[in-house]
C-alpha cells in the first residue's frame, strides 16, 4: 500500500449552531465541499466524502457512508481509515473554506520523514484534528474508543504514536485569512464573500 493518496472530507454532523446542513452550502453554483475536494485533488487522487447517507450527494467524488453512525467525527474518521487506499489519510471538515494546499503539502512532507500514527496540527495551545493526517493503523483504537463511548478525537490521538506541528511551522502559513476557519453559524457565511466576486453564497435545501 502506498503512503499517501487519500483525503477525506467529513460531511456529517448535526450543524446545530448553523441551523442547516453545512455540507449543503453552495458557492457559485457548486457545493463548497466540491470546491474543497477540487483543491485537495492537487495533492490526492482519491477524495472521499464521508456522510451519514451515501445518497446525499450527486458528485464525481467517492461518497462513503458512516460505518458507525451517531458518534460524531470519530466515527467518520474510522470510516475514512477503513476505506482508504493509502496508509495515511488527510482529514478535513466540510466547513473549512480556506484550506491551504501549501500547508497540507508541508504536513505531507513532514510526515513522510516520521514513523508516526498521525500528524496533528497544533497551533499555540489549540489542536486542529480536522486538518490533520491519520494512519490506518489507528482504526482499531478509534473503534475501541467508540465502543467505550470515548468520542473525542484527542482521546484516540493521545493513545497513539502521535506527532504535532510546532507553532512557528503553522504560523508561516497563516496570513490574512485563518486557514483553520470553520463556518459555525449563519453569520459566518459572510467570510465566503472572500471566495467569490459576486458573493453568490446560499444554501442548497
Amino acid at each position: 500500500m502506498r503512503k499517501f493518496g487519500t483525503a477525506a472530507i467529513l460531511c456529517g454532523g448535526k450543524s446545530t449552531r448553523m441551523g442547516f446542513d453545512k455540507s449543503k452550502i453552495v458557492v457559485n453554483n457548486r457545493l463548497l465541499i466540491e470546491e474543497i475536494a477540487e483543491k485537495l485533488s492537487i495533492l490526492f487522487d482519491d477524495i472521499m466524502l464521508i456522510t451519514n447517507d451515501k445518497n446525499k450527494f450527486n458528485t464525481k467524488y467517492r461518497v462513503v457512508e458512516d460505518e458507525i453512525k451517531e458518534v460524531g467525527p470519530c466515527g467518520a474518521i474510522y470510516t475514512a481509515l477503513n476505506n482508504s487506499i493509502s496508509k495515511y489519510v488527510f482529514i478535513v471538515a466540510c466547513d473549512m473554506p480556506f484550506i491551504d494546499m501549501k500547508y497540507i503539502h508541508f504536513l505531507k512532507n513532514k510526515l513522510d520523514s516520521l514513523n508516526s500514527d498521525c500528524l496533528i496540527t497544533k497551533r499555540g495551545n489549540y489542536y486542529e484534528p480536522l486538518c490533520s493526517f491519520y494512519s490506518i493503523t489507528m482504526k482499531e483504537i478509534f473503534k475501541e474508543n467508540i465502543n467505550n463511548k470515548k468520542f473525542k478525537i484527542m482521546d484516540t490521538v493521545i493513545m497513539s504514536n502521535a506527532e504535532f506541528t510546532l507553532n512557528e511551522e503553522v504560523e508561516e502559513f497563516v496570513l490574512k485569512e485563518d486557514i483553520f476557519t470553520n463556518l459555525n453559524c449563519s453569520k459566518d457565511l459572510i467570510i465566503l464573500n472572500k471566495l467569490v466576486e459576486n458573493k453568490n453564497t446560499y444554501i442548497n435545501k
